[in-house]
């Protein structure tokens, strides 16, 4: 299914709303009850928790639809009337211009129902037809909700696709479709302007051509007091090319199983930042399909989403904490979530940046969701810079070309027009690409945050390309002290195991672009915990206690296990743990029965009676150190009978990886479950994730 809204609109819309999302519906009751469209009853009373009928739902639209002066509400055809409605009946009015405008459509038999409630599934169809992102002839309902998700339409819904919604649900659907079409008004006025603008200045930048002559601060020198503009020489192509097939690339990994504590008594991993896997999911999803064999990383499902745990008090980078319940998918055993959470920098006192934009502008990178997004992505993340940070830009196709050289970030109009006027034609050369960045990086390096970011949608085909010449030439480069942070575009040929990859030997992270919400997300939103590392080489060692564990099983982070040994040895990488970020691990733990003894040949293996469950071990390295640090501490084995919220959305989280991957483990894991069990973890939800992961979970059911 295609998106029907241009990514600026979308990307307006985001920066205008500053509200969290946990006061979306007080705002969006303030703004209705303003705007004269919310009254209530004759006491006033909105009543928020009844139900809405879809005669009132209709009303609602109407008058959202007028007070932008939408055109489509002309009504004077009287042959389209419903057969249970008449002229005499108190939502005519409303409803009928709605009918002719194609927004409502009644049942087989021309009814309408106007008394009856109105479902979730049918206000996201009128939602999105309402907001002109969709016509009238899709797959009902998943195109329409899918469309209305992803467009921000159902924003503080609490309702499931088939329940009725409330009047509260109501308010918040009539408030964000009236943004939705006075910011796409303000951005239409706003483009028309521009482009006058540039007529009027006869103002144009060539396809591939870089700004040219000097910033404000003279040639760059690493200090973030100045830069330089640089001519590119790319050769051009007048035909952009991009798949019309599907060649996405994805490694699955074989599965976690369940391990003897007497043979196998430690559990060693690196913890895993990354969070493309959710974001690519939930494209899969809203463009109504499963998620490719693969593309599922459990740990990428649990960690995208913040939770409230403690930061650290003892002057550590991070804190750590643990819980131990009932599993939800089996009964019979435990559950225990290791958490860890990173200190947090406020933004005044972060350190400077050389950041080095390594943008791919090869053909594959024409389509809208490619390159278009790229742009928009990294104008969000270049307003949260300043005068300390400074920017180079290198691009990659046939050839390579420095674009910026160590532009002081104040110079944003410099840095907007040279990113704003790139342009995808020609092979990729990815390969020396990255080389000319990490170049650029060293020669600019500061005393702070220095780091690649790689956007691309990892298809690589001039040069060395393979996954282990690449991953060679990352190893190689990261004594320097440059981090990569990859960011992934795109859909038909996106190569999410190469970029993985890249990020993990890089001692960076990964996440996957798939809208400009995703891309405030990671660049604006939580831009410190994407690229200000607190610590780096992060390992956890677990050992268990064979008389309270019989077999343990880690979930998830099948690619981020490590041998024993790996534990103690420095030389060996690990993931690096962003400022302000969260990581979380579970093991399913089945239960000592009191048999824990294993007979060996030469020797014996009893279990040593201790109230451990389990003991947990953790290395890090600080940012630019180069000798780990250890922290340790005993996970006790009370059980808690009513589990955090944490504990339960991060749970939920954890089934639907292991129902997507069809794992031998799932036990009970059923969609219904995870909703259930998601519901009453969402907790403090600011800019309103968790709520629409239980909208995608939901969403699912239409696409099985």
């Amino acid at each position: 299914m295609k998106k029907q809204i241009s990514l600026l609109v979308a990307s307006a819309m985001l920066l205008s709303s500053s509200a969290a999302m946990a006061a979306q519906s007080d705002e969006a009751i303030k703004s209705m009850q303003n705007a004269g469209i919310v009254i209530g009853d004759e006491n006033g009373d909105l009543q928020l928790d009844s139900p809405v009928t879809r005669a009132e739902f209709s009303k609602l639209i109407y008058e959202v639809l007028e007070s932008e002066n939408s055109s489509i509400l002309n009504f004077d055809d009287t042959s389209l009337e419903f057969s249970d409605i008449n002229s005499d009946f108190w939502a005519y009015n409303y409803i009928m211009p709605l009918k002719n405008a194609n927004i409502i459509n009644g049942y087989e038999n021309q009814a309408f129902m106007p008394n009856e409630n109105i479902l979730f599934k049918e206000a996201a169809k009128i939602a999105a037809v309402s907001a002109g992102i969709i016509s009238t002839n899709k797959n009902y309902p998943l195109d329409y909700i899918a469309a209305a998700i992803d467009n921000g339409l159902m924003d503080g819904v609490q309702a499931l696709s088939e329940q009725a919604i409330s009047r509260s649900d109501a308010i918040n659907i009539a408030y964000n479709i009236k943004n939705f079409l006075n910011l796409k008004t303000e951005i239409s006025n706003a483009e028309k302007a521009k482009q006058d603008e540039t007529n009027n200045n006869n103002y144009n930048y060539t396809p591939q051509q870089s700004v040219t002559g000097s910033t404000s601060g003279g040639s760059g020198n690493g200090s973030g007091g100045g830069g330089s503009a640089i001519n590119s020489s790319n050769s051009t192509s007048s035909v952009p090319w991009y798949p019309s097939f599907d060649t996405e690339e994805y490694t699955k990994e074989d599965e976690n199983i369940f391990k003897n504590p007497l043979t196998s008594p430690f559990s060693t991993f690196s913890i895993d930042v990354d969070t493309a896997s959710y974001s690519n999911m939930r494209r899969f999803i809203l463009n109504g399909h499963m998620p490719k064999y693969g593309s599922i990383r459990t740990e990428e499902l649990i960690n995208y989403f913040d939770y409230d745990y403690p930061l650290p008090e003892d002057g550590t980078p991070f804190s750590v904490s643990s819980e131990t319940a009932v599993c939800p998918w089996n009964s019979d055993n435990k559950l225990t979530m290791i958490s860890i959470k990173g200190d947090e920098i406020p933004i005044e006192e972060r350190k400077p940046s050389n950041l080095v934009f390594l943008i791919d502008v090869s053909g594959s990178m024409f389509s809208e969701n490619k390159l278009p997004l790229v742009k928009k992505s990294l104008n969000l993340l270049l307003s949260r810079l300043d005068e300390r940070d400074t920017i180079s830009l290198v691009t990659y196709a046939n050839g390579t070309n420095i674009v910026l050289d160590s532009v002081n970030a104040s110079d944003k109009e410099t840095i907007k027009n040279a990113v704003f006027s790139l342009q995808a034609c020609g092979g990729t050369n990815g390969y020396d690409g990255i080389n000319k960045a990490y170049e650029l990086a060293e020669k600019n390096l500061k005393d702070g945050n220095n780091r690649i970011i790689l956007c691309t949608d990892g298809d690589f085909n001039i040069g060395p390309s393979s996954t282990t010449e690449l991953e060679q030439l990352v190893t190689e480069k990261r004594s320097k002290g440059i981090f990569v942070s990859v960011l992934g575009f795109g859909t038909g040929n996106y190569k999410d195991n190469r970029m993985e990859i890249l990020a993990d030997k890089g001692d960076g992270n990964y996440a996957y672009i798939d809208n400009i919400k995703e891309a405030k997300k990671v660049l604006a939103d939580e831009m410190i915990k994407t690229l200000y590392p607190i610590a780096k080489d992060v390992k956890l060692q677990v050992e268990f206690n064979p008389s309270k564990v019989k077999e343990y099983r880690l979930v998830g982070y099948e690619n981020r296990i490590l041998n024993n040994e790996d534990f103690e040895n420095d030389e060996k990488d690990a993931g690096e743990l962003g400022a302000g970020a969260v990581v979380t691990a579970f093991y399913e733990i089945v239960p000592a029965d009191g048999t824990e003894t294993q007979d060996f040949r030469y020797r014996d293996t009893n279990a040593k009676p201790s109230d451990e469950l389990m003991y947990l071990k953790i290395r890090y390295k600080d940012p630019d150190g180069t000798e780990s640090k250890l922290i340790e501490e005993p996970i006790g084995s009370n059980i808690n009978s009513n589990p955090s919220e944490n504990f339960k959305f991060a749970s939920a989280a954890a089934q639907l990886g292991m129902i997507l991957n069809d794992s031998e483990y799932k036990g009970s894991a059923t969609l219904e479950n995870v909703i259930k069990q998601a519901q009453s973890g969402v907790g403090e939800d600011e800019f309103g994730f968790k709520h629409e992961f239980i909208q995608l979970v939901d969403l699912i059911k239409y696409i099985n």
